[in-house]
């Protein structure tokens, strides 16, 4: 019975996202070679007559992800040796999990930009990957921060080799003359405000537990986990708006911790690729300079390489203040990685009512109740919610109910 119920759940697994271009015909390396000369070399047949590429070996997968680029994105794209190789199918993963999060009901829609979507890369890198996939397939624009020279150089010459798309995106260079400064001082003093949310829309949500304090107070030791250039708080502008941040953090710790994958190669400077404290303490600093940022963002995300440093991260978020918090899984042949959303925007009211016309005794959740509401407050609500939408409301306090009557079915989308 146990094997059962552990391959069910190996079944269940999440795999590649249904909008990504490879989710129904992941990359056809035969015919990727015949097609493109440069490519054809690093191919070879097993024995049951599949084409594949050496995973180990840099030079095959930095031409893997180049031809993938032009053959199916229409982009061109390099990268010198040794900097770190992005896997196409995995970082558009990432890119379509954001468009469901911009484009559900979760936090109310906001004009801040137009109707165009601005979104903010922390450390873009000499691959400037996620502008340019943005960019081409969603018509995003972007700002990509980095600060080496030889990342700043390259990310501009691949935005710069594809004139379509290059007014969308605005390399930044990240200051590090000066060590970052702290989150009370980012912060100037003030206090963050309490917020708390209850999101239980899809097993992926977190529900955004309240702080027991209204000020952010970092835990013992985090001002030292993280001693590198600003990340957020020092490179965004005055006055600017952007509707997410996407970010591929340096996973590790050292070099040495980096290189015990030995199944691929997909290169990588220490300054990509390691942190002190590793991912933890980086996307614990993009916590805190979201809190110092709060609204100028609608969502904050992250992708997360260890599912321990994922549950780590959401009790950080938990005592912070957000509204809410979601998760996914990204999946891509044998790798697994995370991907970590948060928002201090408030988020649009609503309630959830799965099959609502088979049900005579409906449950259901309410999400952006505040604490200091009473449970009859909630009910007066939910009375003041029915009867706005044209059904017969009855409060009965005593027992705790609310008999409602509709004249017709409405149904909420989720």
């Amino acid at each position: 019975m146990g094997s059962k119920k552990r391959r069910r759940r190996r079944e269940e697994r999440p795999t590649i996202h249904p909008k990504n271009k490879y989710s129904e015909n992941p990359p056809d390396f035969a015919l990727l070679a015949s097609l493109y000369p440069s490519f054809e070399p690093f191919v070879f047949y097993s024995r049951d007559g599949r084409p594949r590429i050496d995973w180990t070996d840099f030079n095959a997968t930095r031409e893997l992800t180049r031809v993938l680029l032009l053959h199916d994105h229409g982009l061109n794209w390099w990268i010198p040796d040794g900097q770190l190789c992005p896997t196409v199918p995995n970082r558009s993963n990432y890119i379509h999990w954001i468009e469901d999060l911009l484009s559900s009901n979760i936090i109310p829609t906001t004009s801040r930009n137009g109707d165009k979507v601005k979104g903010f890369d922390i450390g873009t890198g000499a691959n400037c990957i996620y502008p340019l996939l943005g960019a081409s397939l969603l018509g995003w624009s972007f700002v990509g921060s980095d600060m080496t020279d030889v990342a700043l150089e390259w990310a501009e010459k691949n935005v710069k080799s594809n004139p379509h798309i290059s007014e969308l995106i605005e390399i930044r260079k990240v200051d590090n003359s000066e060590s970052t400064p702290s989150i009370q001082e980012s912060l100037t003093g003030k206090s963050v405000q309490d917020e708390s949310n209850m999101d239980m829309s899809g097993h992926m949500d977190e529900e955004a537990e309240p702080s027991s304090s209204s000020s952010f107070n970092l835990p013992a030791g985090a001002q030292s986990s993280y001693h590198g250039p600003p990340v957020l708080v020092g490179v965004v502008r005055d006055g600017e708006q952007f509707d997410f941040c996407i970010c591929n953090p340096p996973f590790f710790e050292s070099m040495e911790e980096a290189g015990l994958n030995p199944k691929t190669s997909c290169g990588g400077t220490p300054e990509e690729m390691v942190c002190s404290g590793g991912e933890r303490a980086f996307i614990t600093r993009i916590i805190e300079d979201s809190v110092a940022l709060k609204q100028t963002f609608r969502w904050y995300t992250s992708m997360v390489g260890r599912k321990s440093n994922l549950k780590f991260l959401i009790s950080k978020l938990r005592k912070v203040g957000v509204t809410i918090v979601k998760t996914t899984e990204f999946v891509q042949g044998q790798t697994c990685r995370w991907g970590l959303a948060w928002s201090f925007v408030p988020p649009a009211r609503k309630i959830i009512s799965p099959h609502v016309a088979e049900k005579k005794n409906l449950s259901f959740m309410l999400e952006g109740v505040q604490r200091q509401f009473s449970a009859l407050d909630v009910l007066q609500s939910i009375e003041t919610f029915f009867s706005a939408s044209g059904a017969s409301c009855k409060l009965n306090a005593s027992s705790f109910t609310v008999n409602v009557r509709f004249h017709c079915w409405i149904s909420h989308g989720v």
